[in-house]
């Protein structure tokens, strides 16, 4: 119990120097936990992807179309339950700022093959039945303050022209990592209309498919029967799981990730360097005063305990400053990050915490290992005649 109190009180000796210390490490743990929420974000639609599902691209590039012809060849593959398709619909909601991820979607299928999207069954049933509505994600609806029964203009990209769809639900997912909730979906048909006339060259073709494949079928086979329907066609094309595809697209932005865990671990060592350097003022300030424990009976063993106790204490305290501005930061930097288009989750979970305070505590351990070795070698001679 004397060593606890004497921890306690040499950690709150110097108020000022504390107050530095502890707001220095917050802001490296702030720094870090971002880090890893943007990790996850990225990561999030991996662990999420579902094992039944299967994305069929052009296999030169993402961004050539398919023919529509393909669905019926797709479905007829054996294991294929369910076949669903869709393209990018890119619009605008007053300039290029308020641009959001939009998508126009085989809506007959689209509930099925995407459970994940939540919604009334009476918004549902009128989106269904409106050609010319849309849905909307409760993330966008926040952002816009747009609500059911609103209409809509915007100037289409991809799509030219300028649309005014009618807001027929919204929506919320039970997994953002793979459905967001800052998205907007319209009918395949109504935009493909559209597209007969202002583009006729993109009509009827589609961006990408997703075949469901029915329960007890190993989707590898799958995979591999679709891709060779369409060897040594004019569109021959790449299915992967989705698993596997959303990889793909994070495997493309791998250096900007390795990047990012790299500089994780600067943070990390940025912390250590503050720790390190308020115990070493505290240990130097303090040298006699161990001299004269040592002359008590105290043993190096105790010194050591009181200096690694004091780091510890003071990396938690960092570490739970550092998460209780997290959680408002994570919100204004899930926007700041968007840049005006969806939001993702950027969802603080208990492995990001633990991560934290892991690290911290990592940290504290290594901030007080060179103060520690010091004073175990410290004589008590050394001590008493010490001029701090």
């Amino acid at each position: 119990m004397t060593l606890i109190r004497l921890m306690l009180r040499n950690t709150v000796r110097r108020p000022v120097r504390l107050a530095l210390t502890v707001g220095g490490l917050a802001m490296v743990v702030l720094a870090f936990g971002l880090l890893r929420l943007t990790l996850d974000e990225w990561h999030s639609g991996v662990r999420a992807a579902a094992n039944n599902r299967l994305i069929t691209v052009h296999a030169m590039s993402d961004s050539l179309l398919l023919p529509l012809s393909y669905r019926e060849r797709i479905a007829v593959v054996p294991g294929v339950q369910v076949v669903h398709y869709g393209n990018v619909f890119g619009v605008e909601y007053r300039d290029a700022k308020e641009s959001f991820g939009a998508f126009a979607e085989q809506m007959s299928t689209f509930f099925e093959t995407y459970p994940e999207v939540i919604v009334n069954e009476a918004d549902r049933l009128a989106f269904l039945k409106d050609r010319g509505g849309c849905l909307i994600g409760q993330k966008l609806a926040a952002r816009f303050g747009w609500k059911v029964g609103d209409v809509i203009p915007l100037k289409g990209t991809s799509h030219p022209g300028n649309w005014e769809l009618t807001v027929r639900g919204i929506f919320r997912s039970s997994s953002p990592g793979i459905m967001g909730e800052g998205e907007l979906y319209v009918h395949w048909q109504f935009a493909n209309e559209r597209l007969r006339t202002a583009a006729p060259d993109r009509a009827d073709q589609v961006g990408w498919y997703v075949a469901t494949t029915a329960p007890g079928v190993n989707p590898r086979s799958v995979v591999a029967a679709i891709d060779a329907t369409f060897a040594n066609s004019f569109a021959e094309t790449r299915t992967e799981r989705e698993q596997a595809y959303i990889a793909g697209w994070v495997a493309r932005s791998g250096a900007l990730l390795d990047t990012l865990d790299w500089l994780s671990g600067v943070m990390n060592g940025i912390a250590a360097l503050v720790l390190v350097n308020a115990l070493a003022m505290a240990v130097r300030e303090r040298t006699r005063e161990y001299g004269v424990m040592k002359t008590l009976g105290f043993q190096p063993r105790h010194l050591v305990a009181l200096v690694l106790g004091e780091s510890l204490l003071v990396a938690l305290g960092g570490a739970l400053a550092g998460l209780g501005l997290l959680y408002p930061a994570a919100r204004l930097y899930a926007v700041m990050v968007a840049g005006g288009k969806t939001v993702g989750a950027y969802e603080i979970t208990s492995e990001t915490i633990w991560l934290c305070l892991g690290v911290m505590g990592l940290v504290g351990l290594l901030a007080a290992l060179w103060p520690a070795v010091r004073l175990s070698r410290m004589t008590t001679l050394e001590g008493l005649r010490h001029r701090g």
